[in-house]
Formats: structure tokens, C-alpha cells, sequence
């Protein structure tokens, strides 16, 4: 068996199938196939069902799935050392993030780390909330970075930022420029939803079943830049984190902004958290990452801080 090989077997069952895989390892359908192939003739048993539908694992497949993810867990160790050995902070770093925090606040802390120390090799996994945590409880990644994180005592959280979700409205909304309106009014009106498999949907759903509020849900979606585009051309308003529309709110005193942020009711947070195992040993590469997200976040704070007051 050769690394390869097994490195595209374990794609194909993370990604669910032959296509994912393809563009998560950069080679062609038949190439990947023949790979498989490759590695059945050697075992001498079939390690996927291949179905219309899609591929499954058959139970031989199980078996060298759980076998492998510990082989490339001994591969990435070693490699880890040898790295560290020769080049001081160096090597992967894999991070697990959501859709909200990867495009507005993860970046800057990635191009800091990678300007201090180059030989740094970050990697990011999106998915949604439940499937991170999942990737980091099967060592898929090293490092979690969620909204709202439930507790888990294999699992330790460190919050990284806090920061308001608001109600936002774009220029034609009659509700654009206010600074306040009462819950009352937001009875009936066009809303745009953020999905309560997430995080920031269900605490936007639990604030308004506190306010006694029906709101007239005319699309939701997981996805906070949809949202926002929603928004902007006036499908309704929306519950969104600050972070997401920091560019198109308008500062105080500056011109207009193509969205305006409204208090209502009582304001409500979510919590960006950096969740590792409890045991975790950082390679100094992760280390070094985790520093710079701590200082970037207490940064970060600032800005926020000053932005609520300005509004």
C-alpha cells in the first residue's frame, strides 16, 4: 500500500464520493478510480458498494478507514518533528471554521501568522458548526474555530471574540436610518433568515419567541453572504453578526452605508470560540497561530467596541 493510495481512499469516504474527492486531491475521476482499484487488487477485497446513488464503505472499508486515519496521523507527527527540528516554526496547521468567521475574520489572522513565519502551512476546512467539532474529534484538524460551541468535557473552549448580532435593513426598508424600533414592529415584516441549524440562526429565533414576534420568513439559508445580499436589495431585513456587514454599515459621520444597523429589544451576542481537545499538544507552527488569533481577537474587540458606541 502506498500513502497515496490511502490518502485517496480516506478522501473519498470524508468527501462522500468520487467527485468530492477529485477536487479536494486535484486529479481526474479515472485516476482516483484507478488508485482504488489499485489498492482492491492488493487487499484482494472491494472497499466501497457502488451504488446509482453513490459509494459506500463496505465493512473492509471501514475497517482500513479507521486504520489509515491512524497511519496519517503517525505521518503527519513525524513530519511535524522533522520540520521543527530543521526549521524551528514550521509546518501544517489545520483549521476547522465556519462559513461567517472564515471570510471576515480568519484571513487577517492567517496572512499575520504566514508574514511572521513563512514556512507556517496553514489549511482551512469550512462546514457548518456540528461538522467541525466532528472533523476535530476525529483529528481531521487541530484547531476549531465555531460560534456558541456546546460544552464537551473531552473538548476545551477559549472565546476568542464576542460581538452583537444585529438587525439590519438595506436603503429602500422604511426601517433604514432608524437607530431603534420596538419589537412590535417587526410583526409581519419580509425577513430574511439565517437557518436554526446554525448557531446564530437559533439564538435569532429563541430572541424572537422571547419578544412574542412573527416575522413573515421570506427565504432562509445557512449562507451569511446570501443573507446579506438579500438584504441589500430589499427582499427584507435580517439577524446578522456585526463582523458580516462591518463594510456596508455606514460610520458615524461618513457617508451612507448600503445597510443600516437597528437595536431591537434586548441585544444579543454569539461567541467565537477556539475549541482543541483537552490533551492537545501544539506543534509550535499551532502555536505560534494561536497567539497571533489571541492578539488579532483582542484587537478585534477593540474595533467592535468602538463601533457600537459610534452608532
Amino acid at each position: 500500500m502506498e500513502l497515496h493510495q490511502l490518502r485517496c481512499f480516506m478522501a473519498i469516504i470524508e468527501e462522500g464520493g468520487f467527485n468530492r474527492a477529485t477536487t479536494r486531491l486535484h486529479i481526474t475521476q479515472p485516476a482516483l478510480s484507478y488508485q482504488i482499484k489499485q489498492l482492491e487488487q492488493e487487499l484482494g477485497v472491494r472497499l466501497f458498494n457502488r451504488r446509482p446513488r453513490g459509494v459506500s464503505p463496505t465493512e473492509a472499508g471501514r475497517v482500513l478507514f479507521e486504520h489509515t486515519k491512524e497511519v496519517m496521523e503517525t505521518v503527519r507527527q513525524a513530519r511535524r518533528a522533522v520540520e521543527e527540528l530543521a526549521e524551528g516554526v514550521a509546518g501544517e496547521i489545520r483549521i476547522g471554521t465556519i462559513n461567517s468567521v472564515g471570510i471576515y475574520f480568519l484571513p487577517q489572522v492567517l496572512w499575520i501568522t504566514r508574514e511572521i513565519y513563512p514556512t507556517a502551512s496553514p489549511t482551512v476546512l469550512y462546514r457548518n458548526n456540528s461538522e467541525i467539532l466532528e472533523a476535530l474529534l476525529s483529528n481531521s484538524i487541530d484547531l476549531a474555530l465555531v460560534a456558541n460551541p456546546r460544552a464537551d468535557r473531552r473538548l476545551q473552549q477559549e472565546t476568542i471574540i464576542e460581538e452583537r448580532v444585529s438587525l439590519v435593513c438595506g436603503q429602500t426598508h422604511p426601517f433604514y436610518g432608524r437607530d431603534v424600533v420596538r419589537p412590535s414592529e417587526l410583526k409581519g415584516m419580509p425577513f430574511i433568515s439565517l437557518s436554526q441549524d446554525s448557531p446564530t440562526g437559533r439564538i435569532v429565533s429563541d430572541l424572537l419567541a422571547r419578544l412574542g414576534v412573527s416575522v413573515k420568513s421570506v427565504a432562509s439559508t445557512d449562507n451569511v453572504e446570501t443573507v446579506k445580499k438579500m438584504v441589500e436589495i430589499g427582499l427584507g431585513a435580517a439577524f446578522l453578526p456585526d463582523m458580516v456587514t462591518r463594510s456596508e454599515v455606514a460610520c458615524a459621520g461618513g457617508p451612507k452605508g448600503s445597510l443600516s444597523r437597528i437595536d431591537v429589544g434586548p441585544p444579543i451576542m454569539r461567541r467565537i470560540a477556539l475549541v482543541t481537545w483537552k490533551q492537545f499538544e501544539m506543534s509550535q507552527a499551532t502555536e505560534a497561530f494561536v497567539e497571533e488569533l489571541r492578539q488579532y481577537g483582542s484587537t478585534w474587540k477593540g474595533c467592535l467596541e468602538s463601533e457600537n458606541s459610534d452608532a
